[in-house]
């Protein structure tokens, strides 16, 4: 297998297990950290009413940062470019996917980022750094106003 084919197909695996990995670690945060601490208070509501979204932000986050370092070990290009921009055209995929069932959830979590990871290691790949971020951003603003008028 040839070095480009192996750099997208990393990608995407790191994409597919940031996906996965972190819905399932937003749901043990909310279930075993977020509900139990901020639930039982009543002065709490606001933290436990949002605790899914609180939970998917974190555990997105933590898994970002080692998918940003499997990215990085692997010689991908521009990692730091494809994970953040990942992170921008997906936030708020927890309330997309929150009414599924929780494993519906985790299989689109994983094939969202995989595909994000994807498309932006691709954009990333441009050999001119304003052309790949201009691309980036224009692509993020234009996936966020698809996702807000669904």
């Amino acid at each position: 297998m040839n070095s480009e084919r192996r750099s997208v197909l990393t990608t995407v695996l790191t994409g597919l297990a940031v996906g996965v990995v972190g819905w399932l670690l937003s749901l043990g945060l909310q279930r075993f950290f977020i509900e139990p601490v901020f639930c039982r208070n009543p002065d709490a509501f606001s933290t436990c009413a949002q605790g899914g979204t609180v939970a998917w932000v974190v555990a997105v986050v933590i898994i970002s940062a080692l998918g940003l370092i499997a990215l990085v070990r692997t010689g991908v290009f521009r990692p730091l470019l494809v994970v953040l921009a990942a992170i921008a055209a997906l936030w708020g995929a927890s309330a997309w996917l929150g009414p599924l069932a929780w494993w519906q959830a985790l299989i689109w979590h994983g094939v969202l980022f995989a595909l994000a990871y994807a498309l932006f290691g691709w954009i990333a790949r441009t050999q001119k750094f304003p052309i790949a971020f201009v691309a980036t951003i224009v692509i993020i603003i234009a996936l966020r106003l698809v996702a807000l008028n669904a």
